[in-house]
């Protein structure tokens, strides 16, 4: 049987099919409809690990309906709480390879580090497959991986961090830390040469707080090292230590280089990596593979739609066991511990994972 084309329009279809058969068996049996359109995503997720025969897990945030995200607010991001959710979904698998799917405007460096560490005891090959995007700490998360595989019109985004500035309405300016070294290094500068253009300064200088300048040197530094390890470690673990180094320090300096991207929100897509990093990233396009690309957006399209026709729930966790933890705007989580027997994948003997890097 031929392989039928996903879109967003035939999971629609796929989701008032579902309607239409609870509402046909509620009127022969005379009792309310039961509608139960998780089981759409849970037969997309079932169609993709029947391809892959690799264990499965989602993390997806719906950060393009702006009442969500206006209601959610810090809570769309990567945070330390989504810690429950990968311990929720990915305790009853096996060790050995394992495949996530991301979707995430990114969020906490310290948390997405939390993250790695419970991924990286459990599983020793980790795939991040990126249907659209996966922007700042989750493109952290991302190189963490031992292979990235995303679509050529998904994207990732610039690492350099960002800090929060809260305005008198209540909304938040992110200022990118290099930025502020920058703008403060310009005013050292300027006042060394000029004092007189003191008053041009004096209304911005006090935002810098008494440790700011420091602040923002030592996350930058932070994160670089945080990337660069987990390259080390994974994705190019199987290269001669200074091949290992050179290639992961050249990564790093291009994904965290504000002054090339100037905008945090840069889209960093196959074209752009090829061109820049020229085969250094272990990164395959989605598209190449036209069945794996298929049943991906399968499952990303039955996630957008699911987020779409429920008001509640901004971030849901999911395996390819039909277990999931979701969360909703009015602060609940929901966890539904429904199981689905899946046949095994064919018996291998998964590679052992690396030593770390001292």
């Amino acid at each position: 049987m031929d392989e039928q084309v996903e879109s967003w329009g035939k999971v629609l279809q796929d989701f008032e099919a579902e309607r239409r058969r609870a509402i046909e068996e509620a009127q022969r049996s005379g009792r309310p409809p039961i509608i139960n359109l998780d089981s759409i995503v849970d037969a997309k997720i079932s169609g993709l690990y029947s391809l892959t025969q690799r264990p499965l897990i989602i993390y997806a945030v719906d950060f393009f309906t702006p009442q969500k995200v206006a209601a959610a607010g810090v809570d769309i991001q990567i945070l330390p709480s989504d810690k429950d959710g990968f311990i929720e979904v990915i305790r009853e698998l096996p060790s050995g390879p394992l495949d996530v799917i991301l979707h995430s405007p990114g969020g906490s460096l310290e948390a997405t580090e939390a993250i790695v560490s419970i991924l990286r005891k459990k599983f020793n090959h980790i795939r991040f497959i990126i249907p659209n995007i996966a922007k700042s700490a989750a493109t952290m998360l991302a190189l963490s991986g031992d292979e990235i595989v995303m679509a050529s019109s998904a994207e990732l985004g610039p690492i350099d961090p960002q800090f929060n500035f809260p305005r008198g309405d209540g909304t938040i300016i992110p200022s990118p830390a290099q930025a502020i070294i920058d703008q403060f290094e310009e005013a050292e500068k300027e006042l060394s040469r000029n004092p007189s253009k003191l008053p041009a300064w004096i209304p911005i200088l006090p935002m810098y707080g008494p440790s700011l300048y420091q602040d923002c040197k030592n996350v930058l530094k932070l994160s670089k090292e945080v990337v660069r390890t987990w390259l080390m470690d994974y994705m190019f673990k199987d290269l001669p230590k200074t091949a290992r180094v050179n290639r992961a320090r050249k990564v790093v300096n291009y994904f965290a280089k504000h002054k090339h991207f100037k905008s945090h929100g840069r889209k960093i897509g196959i074209s752009e990596i090829e061109k820049n990093l020229k085969g250094l990233l272990k990164l395959k396009a989605l598209d190449s593979d036209e069945v794996f690309y298929n049943r991906v957006m399968g499952v990303y399209f039955s996630l957008l739609v699911t987020f779409q026709q429920n008001p509640t729930p901004y971030k849901i966790f999911w395996n390819h066991l039909g277990r999931k933890f979701v969360r909703h705007v009015q602060g609940a989580v929901i966890q539904i511990p429904v199981q689905r027997q899946v046949p095994p994948p064919p018996q291998s003997v998964p590679p052992q994972p690396p030593s770390s890097t001292p």
